[in-house]
């Protein structure tokens, strides 16, 4: 494994690589960083698979953006970047929460340039409006969405007891699972970096952005849309982020022109990944070589 670069035109993006051969990209989430991959990428590669994890857009200090670039279309542009950047035609995207969510939009543009998704435990949002029939309980699961939106006091709460909600969420969504307590310190790290948590913390107060033509096009594309690029999903029943239902009821077939492959894990939470490494693994390489390029 190894350190590099990835640019979308003059903006740098700072990854961690292992292997060669088809392109798959990793893309991580909140309260996260890339090297939440970090264990997955090599044996992955060893497959055959040249596995890249960028820092997404805003989660170090040489890509903050302004509020108006942090839009699920702005940070979808950047994958097409970075693909430009490295001459791939094709590549492999998997996604962990709002890594999922980026990945999702992509196979909604661009499913021609997307030869498969694997998400990680996140549904596609699309019939999210289901959620209050099968799932009443994901409002209070949600509940962290309506502090996020508040300017100041997001950051102030995050900040306090040296980022006491970051191990909060990383428990509460996984409640079976110990968090690896120095990637945490590495991910608290990274935020307190002056502008950083404010941008990660953009990705959610744009999704009530109507105003801007970003913003409408970015919730509005996904709300009426289908995935053309085959698709599995990945996700734990005892996930504290999002209800099981979320996964089991309102994923619809129909939604997934490309196809749909949904996997559940006992026991597991909605970081996955480092609870069922193996299992995660296993399934990635399936959906891999299943979906060659």
């Amino acid at each position: 494994m190894f350190y590099s670069e990835i640019r979308n035109k003059q903006t740098v993006f700072s990854t961690i690589e292992a292997g060669s051969g088809e392109p798959v990209l990793f893309l991580h989430g909140f309260p996260d960083n890339n090297k939440t991959f970090s264990h997955l990428l090599e044996p992955i590669s060893k497959k055959g698979y040249h596995c890249v994890a960028p820092v997404m857009r805003g989660y170090e200090p040489n890509t903050i953006s302004h509020w108006s670039k942090l839009h699920i279309n702005d940070l979808m542009l950047d994958i097409l970047g970075w693909m430009d950047d490295r001459g791939w035609d094709h590549v492999h995207l998997v996604g962990h929460n709002w890594g999922a969510v980026i990945a999702y939009a992509c196979g909604i543009y661009y499913p021609m340039r997307i030869s498969s998704i694997t998400s990680l435990g996140v549904p596609l949002l699309k019939n999210y409006q289901e959620t209050f029939l099968w799932a009443p309980q994901q409002s209070l699961h949600s509940w962290y969405l309506l502090l996020f939106q508040i300017p100041y006091l997001a950051e102030l709460t995050l900040r306090s007891n040296d980022f006491g909600l970051i191990d909060f969420l990383w428990k509460d969504w996984s409640p079976d699972s110990i968090p690896n307590a120095d990637h945490l310190a590495e991910i608290k790290a990274s935020f307190q970096n002056p502008g950083v948590l404010s941008s990660a913390l953009a990705y959610y107060r744009n999704l009530n952005d109507f105003l801007t033509d970003s913003g409408r096009e970015s919730i509005l594309g996904i709300i009426d849309a289908v995935v053309g690029s085959p698709t599995q999903v990945l996700y734990g029943l005892n996930d504290g982020c999002f209800h099981r239902n979320l996964f089991e009821q309102i994923l619809k077939e129909s939604d997934f022109s490309g196809g749909l492959r949904k996997v559940g894990f006992d026991h597991t939470g909605h970081f996955l990944h480092w609870e069922r490494p193996e299992e995660v693994i296993q399934n990635i390489v399936f959906w891999l070589q299943k979906n060659k390029i």
